[in-house]
């Protein structure tokens, strides 16, 4: 911050004068810059500030210690504030007549008219905001030594039998539900409209996610895939850029986790505070940045141990303690629209710190940071531990990239397709484009069917192409002879040998009662084919109106499932 010249330079003459006098310092009949000069000479004397200092009690001591200890020994006036007390803002006038310096109002109106505080405009995370600080060159006189406050920085370390009983160890399963939603997003029209593409993808893909189906990790998905470029938007729906998405689907598995977790760390595209349990935000126009709870949470895991384990909450406190204002501009707790969703009120004031702002941070390190596979969880997500990745993450590494032993597609008799997880995502991501999806897991499972074929086909892949890439992934020449046939028959005719249709039948207790239903026209309009005497086709779609017109007609039908 400034130092203490320019500050003294920047108070009006009459506060200039208060500091002087509590600093023994005849200023009488000088202009402003030699009241200033002066002054500044005798603070800046390493015994006269050791007296000063040696005048304050303790609790401004403790104060003044606090403020040193503090980056740049300085701090928000709003967390200031909260912690010791407001500097009351008086024009010469004003202070004449109150003369707060002799009766201060707090610890820190004590402080400011002693001239050891200041407040002063600086860049904050959040934006400009007004800061308490301590001169820098005063700072490097007064004697900190003489006390018992630790200006060093704080370090969490574990407390012995902190091992958990239950663990949640973070995976990469993030790559392969990546990789499965872009083929998603490859063979089906999807809108880019937030609550439509969730719902969307959230009924077609729950059933093939390796990973938790949580609403959260699915926005977080959807918008890592856009922020690398891998999904554009297109006339309103998504369309895979092949030139982005196929070198990051080539990667190895840990430089795929390398590039999510950036992206992650710099994208305003997913918000955290959006997606936080247990608070319900309201957009009534007010904005937050998302950058801040994560640079926050990575500048603290500096203090963390390197591969033990340590409590979430302590983090938490830590954080509340040193910068609670760490996504609030200004300190301001009172604009953001945000209710408990249990009560029903809204979560304001510096109160509701633990219920919106401490559950930011537990968010951000129990949801994205173990979903990328940056921490482990212990004990229901009470405990901590930086994964090998997380640790890179952090700084304390380089980031891993073990050479990776890739497996083949295993390819079945009956047309089912095996893919390993550790096979390269570009190739199981082809394999979804050709084929019918059948289960997700180690190894994933689809299907050559007619209707991934003829997928394959509206996207110009024809079937040498197919036997082509399946023989190259598979590693083998020669494949099973049913499938052979498969894609002969496909290739040859276009579609399949036989069908198998859903149908409706219609079915009466005797060939009279069934020849009175196809007699009565108001019936007959409903059916299709005969199937014998007594059973007939029910037109697609028609089954509860033709139930309707036959009760009309005092005729009870029955639904068998």
């Amino acid at each position: 911050m400034r130092t203490l010249l320019a500050t003294l330079l920047d108070h009006d003459p009459g506060l200039v004068e208060i500091i002087a006098r509590r600093w023994d310092v005849d200023i009488a009949g000088l202009d402003k810059h030699d009241a200033a000069e002066k002054l500044t000479y005798t603070m800046l004397d390493t015994e006269r500030a050791a007296h000063e200092w040696e005048r304050l009690n303790e609790t401004e001591r403790g104060v003044l210690q606090t403020l040193l200890g503090s980056a740049g020994h300085k701090m928000t006036e709003a967390q200031f504030s909260r912690l010791f007390g407001e500097i009351r803002q008086m024009g010469p006038g004003r202070r004449e007549r109150e003369k707060p310096h002799l009766s201060p109002a707090s610890t820190a109106e004590a402080l400011y008219y002693r001239g050891l505080i200041a407040t002063a405009f600086d860049q904050a995370k959040t934006g400009v905001q007004n800061f308490i600080y301590v001169p820098s060159d005063l700072a490097e006189v007064l004697p900190t030594h003489k006390t018992g406050f630790d200006l060093s920085a704080p370090e969490m370390i574990p407390e012995e039998n902190s091992q958990p009983d239950q663990t949640r160890a973070a995976t990469t399963t993030l790559v392969d539900d990546l990789t499965t939603l872009l083929a998603y997003l490859q063979i089906a029209s999807v809108s880019t409209e937030k609550d439509e593409v969730r719902q969307q993808v959230s009924e077609a893909l729950e059933q093939f996610w390796l990973g938790e189906a949580n609403p959260a990790r699915l926005a977080l998905m959807i918008s890592l895939v856009s922020g690398l470029g891998l999904v554009t938007n297109e006339g309103g729906h998504f369309k895979v850029v092949p030139t982005n998405a196929r070198p990051w689907l080539e990667q190895s598995r840990p430089r795929q986790v390398r590039a999510l977790a950036e992206v992650w760390r710099d994208t305003t595209l997913f918000n955290d505070l959006w997606h936080t349990p247990g608070i319900e935000p309201e957009d009534t126009g007010w904005r937050n940045d998302p950058l801040l709870p994560r640079q926050t949470i990575l500048s603290f895991l500096e203090v963390v141990p390197d591969d033990d384990w340590w409590p979430l909450d302590e983090l938490i406190e830590m954080v509340k303690t040193e910068e609670p204002d760490f996504q609030r501009p200004a300190g301001d707790y009172e604009s953001w629209y945000i209710r408990d969703p249990k009560s029903g009120q809204y979560l304001q004031g510096f109160e509701s710190w633990d219920q919106v702002d401490g559950a930011v941070l537990r968010f951000v390190l129990t949801g994205p940071m173990h979903w990328l596979g940056l921490v482990d969880l212990g004990d229901n997500g009470t405990l901590c531990r930086l994964t090998v990745y997380g640790r890179a993450f952090g700084g304390e590494g380089e980031w891993p990239d073990p050479a990776e032993e890739r497996e083949h597609l295993g390819i079945q008799a009956d047309g089912t397709l095996l893919a390993p997880r550790n096979m390269s995502r570009y190739e199981r991501f082809q394999v979804a484009r050709i084929s019918e999806w059948v289960s997700a897991g180690d190894p994933f499972g689809y299907r050559l069917s007619a209707g991934g074929l003829r997928r394959a086909s509206q996207q110009g892949i024809q079937v040498d192409a197919i036997q082509a890439f399946l023989r190259r992934t598979s590693g083998v020449t020669t494949f099973p002879v049913s499938v052979v046939q498969l894609l002969e028959q496909w290739q040859k005719a276009g579609h399949a040998d036989v069908w198998m249709t859903r149908a409706v039948v219609l079915q009466a207790s005797t060939p009279e009662a069934m020849r009175v239903i196809l007699e009565t026209p108001d019936l007959r309009r409903y059916l299709g084919v005969t199937l014998g005497p007594a059973a007939v086709m029910v037109r697609p779609g028609q089954e509860n109106e033709l139930a309707d017109a036959l009760r009309q007609h005092g005729i009870l039908a029955e639904f068998e499932s």
